[in-house]
């Protein structure tokens, strides 16, 4: 998968860009503030439908612009593939893919795929449980249409039903939306399921490569039914068992939505108990196991996206982490090149004010 040409017009500090990406890496540098990571947003942008910083789309509007326009042209091992997004304030978003305009953003899933790793990722042990459902919603949404199209269901429906619940406690119409719920829930919980099984061992394998073989990690989904084979009617089943809790919270207090990924260094829970250090190796790993799961998804690598984050980690894990980016076109943003990248095969962009020169 090859990026070749990302073109911006009113995207945040960028009146007009077009910028053209060699195979391997590039290396977007200059002082915090200039639009380094403002690229890896629209690459991003184009790869989910979403930014990694913000949920509100105005957000990416230029300043004193009522309109922004992202374009990138991708080619993967069937050919080419372009996405082109119109962003308008007070109007609904205009996708086009290949030339085509498509009205559920689930269609422009898998035209361009990337890895995102940026400082607000190395929290992803640390954090709360949304975060880890995140990273596991997004990978899955990039290679499967079908688990986004599910994911979108079930969460109008827990919205429907949330509404109901704040209403009037829902009533007798809690039969309806519980047995509906637990129907969309499945497939979530079902993928997911999928996902961890096969992220435990990539990850353990990346984990023991970035520290020597010192530690075991150890990945495992911790779903509401607990692994019940029939999980629809496991679900319900806790909805019913829960109900009068959620009328009185006001909430549904049960479901994928409120799930897990435990993340362990042998019995020792990482999110309490592990060292930053710790921590950060085991983000790495998942990161690395993220990238390789979607190469066996896809038939080939996507994109990696490195947005500042070599500066928050030390020599070592920098090392680490760049010797395996082989075969993997990747786009690094950083004020100061570290140490480590200075002896990497690189094309180097200067970024100054929403201009970028190559150097």
């Amino acid at each position: 998968m090859f990026l070749n040409r990302l073109q911006l017009w009113n995207f945040r500090s960028y009146e007009n860009l077009e910028l053209n990406f060699p195979l391997g890496i590039s290396l977007l540098t200059g002082e915090n503030g200039q639009g380094k990571t403002n690229i890896v947003e629209a690459i991003y942008l184009l790869c989910t439908g979403k930014s990694h910083r913000t949920n509100r789309e105005q957000d990416m509007i230029a300043f004193g612009r009522s309109w922004t326009r992202v374009r990138g042209e991708n080619r993967q091992k069937d050919g080419r593939h372009t996405v082109d997004m119109v962003l308008q304030k007070g109007q609904k978003r205009r996708i086009l893919v290949n030339g085509l305009a498509i009205s559920r953003i689930g269609e422009m899933m898998g035209h361009i795929s990337s890895v995102i790793f940026s400082p607000e990722d190395l929290n992803l042990v640390k954090d709360g449980p949304a975060a880890r459902r995140r990273f596991m919603d997004i990978e899955l949404s990039q290679v499967s249409k079908q688990y986004f199209h599910a994911l979108n269901e079930y969460n109008q429906t827990l919205l429907q039903r949330n509404m109901l619940l704040k209403e009037n406690g829902g009533g007798a119409a809690l039969d309806v939306w519980d047995e509906l719920l637990a129907k969309r829930a499945e497939p979530i919980i079902r993928a997911r399921r999928r996902f961890c099984a096969r992220l435990a061992p990539e990850a353990a394998q990346a984990h023991a490569y970035l520290s020597s073989g010192k530690e075991t990690l150890r990945c495992e989904y911790k779903d509401c039914t607990q692994g019940a084979d029939d999980v629809e009617g496991a679900l319900l089943s806790l909805l019913e068992k829960n109900r009068e809790n959620d009328q009185r919270r006001m909430f549904t207090t049960v479901g994928p939505h409120k799930d897990d990924l435990s993340i362990h260094l042998g019995d020792t829970d990482l999110r309490y108990f592990g060292s930053q250090g710790q921590q950060r190796t085991a983000t790495l790993a998942l990161k690395k196991a993220e990238l390789e799961m979607m190469k066996q998804d896809l038939g080939e690598y996507p994109l990696l996206l490195l947005d500042d984050v070599l500066s928050e980690l030390d020599v070592t894990r920098q090392k680490l982490l760049l010797e395996q980016l082989k075969d993997v076109q990747t786009i690094i943003t950083a004020a100061q090149p570290a140490e480590a990248l200075r002896h990497l095969d690189a094309t180097v962009f200067r970024v100054k004010k929403g201009k970028v020169l190559e150097k």
